[in-house]
C-alpha cells in the first residue's frame, strides 16, 4: 500500500493450517525445492536490489498495486544449492541471535511484571510479617501517579541542531519492543515526530491505549525521536522500574481502554493516567525491587542494542552476499 511496504515480503517456513493472506500480498509458491531453496528465498526476495526492481513496477499514486505478471517476468540469479545454503545459514544464524534476543526480553520482562504483582498487588513481598494498617503494608501509602511521577513535555524545536531523525511511530511498538525505527534527514521527518526522552521515561501510547504499544527509553540518544501519539512520563520519587511496571501492566491497560473516547482513533488524555491512584511502598521495598526489575530492563536494552548491530551486520552482507561480492567457498 506505501512506499516502505512495496516488496516487503515473508517466506512460510512452518506448516500452518487454514492459512490465507489479504489482497494487498501476492504468493510465490516454489515449483522445485531443489532449485531454489525457502531458506535462501527468505532472503533473496529481501534483498534491496529486487525490492527496487519491483518498487519500480508498482503503480498508483495514494495505494501503490503490482500486477502478478510483472512479478513473474522478474530476472532473479540463483545461485548452486550448496552456495545458497551457506548464504542462508551465515545470515539466519544473525536472525536466529536477534530472536533469541527478542524471546529473553519478553522472558524478562514477564518475570519482573509478575515480581511486580505478586508484591504490589498480593503483597507477597520478602519480609513482611502480615500486618496490615488501613488495608497497607506498614509505611505503605495511597497516593496519585502525579505525586511520584511528571510528564516530560519536552518537544524537537528548531532550535535542536541535528542531522538526522531517528523516529518511533506506535504501529512500530509491542509491550515494550521497538520493532523498527524510522530514519530521516532533518527536516524530512513526519511532523507527528515531537516527543523528546529522558533516560528512565515510560513512554505510552495514548491513541488505543490498551494495545500495548508502549516502552522504556533507556540511555536515549538526542535524535531519538518518539510520534506525538505517546505520552512521555518521567520519574520523580520511585525508581524507573517501578513506574514503568505499574503504568504497562494488564489491569492498567484495560483501564486505558475503558476511559478512552473516539470511535476510529480511542484516546485517553494523560490527565486521567497522572489521577490514577497508586500505591507508594517504603523507599527500602522499592529499592529491592528496582534491584530485580531494574537489572532486567537494562539487560532488555543491552539486547536491544546488539540487536541494532545484528540487524545493521545483516543487512551489509545480505546485498554483497547476494551480488557476489562476498565470495562463499564450498
Amino acid at each position: 500500500e506505501t512506499p516502505d511496504e512495496v516488496a516487503m515480503s515473508s517466506v512460510l517456513l512452518d506448516e500452518v493450517e487454514n492459512l490465507t493472506f489479504n489482497g494487498f500480498c501476492k504468493r510465490f509458491r516454489l515449483n522445485d525445492f531443489n532449485t531454489l531453496l525457502p531458506e535462501y528465498a527468505r532472503y533473496l526476495f529481501r534483498d534491496i536490489s529486487f525490492r527496487r526492481e519491483v518498487y519500480q513496477l508498482a503503480t498508483g499514486d495514494i495505494r501503490f498495486n503490482i500486477s502478478q505478471e510483472s512479478l513473474a517476468n522478474i530476472e532473479i540469479e540463483i545461485p548452486d544449492l550448496p552456495t545458497q545454503r551457506q548464504i542462508a545459514q551465515i545470515l539466519t544464524s544473525l536472525d536466529d541471535k536477534i530472536e533469541l534476543n527478542l524471546q529473553m526480553n519478553q522472558t524478562l520482562e514477564a518475570m519482573a511484571q509478575a515480581i511486580f504483582k505478586e508484591w504490589f498487588v498480593n503483597f507477597n513481598f520478602p519480609g513482611f510479617d502480615g500486618e496490615l494498617v488501613d488495608g497497607l503494608p506498614k509505611g505503605w501509602r495511597m497516593g496519585k501517579v502525579k505525586d511520584v511521577c511528571s510528564v516530560n513535555l519536552n518537544t524537537l524545536s528548531t532550535k535542536d541542531v541535528l542531522e538526522e531523525i531517528h523516529y518511533i511511530e506506535i504501529s512500530e511498538v509491542d509491550k515494550g519492543i521497538i520493532k523498527n525505527i524510522k530514519k530521516y534527514p532533518r527536516g524530512e521527518e513526519p511532523s507527528r515526530a515531537k516527543r523528546k526522552m529522558m533516560h528512565g521515561d515510560t513512554v505510552l501510547s495514548t491513541v488505543r491505549p490498551n494495545r500495548g504499544s508502549y516502552f522504556i527509553s533507556l540511555f536515549p540518544s538526542e535524535n531519538l525521536i518518539a510520534s506525538t501519539g505517546f505520552a512521555v512520563f518521567s520519574p520523580i520519587s520511585v525508581p524507573f522500574s517501578f513506574l514503568y511496571f505499574f503504568l504497562t501492566n494488564s489491569e492498567q491497560l484495560e483501564f486505558y481502554g475503558k476511559m478512552a473516547d473516539g470511535a476510529a482513533y480511542p484516546a485517553i488524555n494523560q490527565s486521567v493516567i497522572m489521577d490514577m491512584d497508586l500505591i507508594i511502598p517504603t523507599n527500602e521495598i522499592l529499592e529491592s525491587f528496582h534491584s530485580v526489575a531494574g537489572n532486567s530492563l537494562i539487560k532488555c536494552h543491552s539486547n536491544i542494542e546488539e540487536n541494532k548491530i545484528l540487524t545493521q551486520t545483516r543487512d551489509t552482507l545480505l546485498p554483497k552476499l547476494m551480488n557476489g561480492q562476498l565470495e562463499i567457498h564450498n
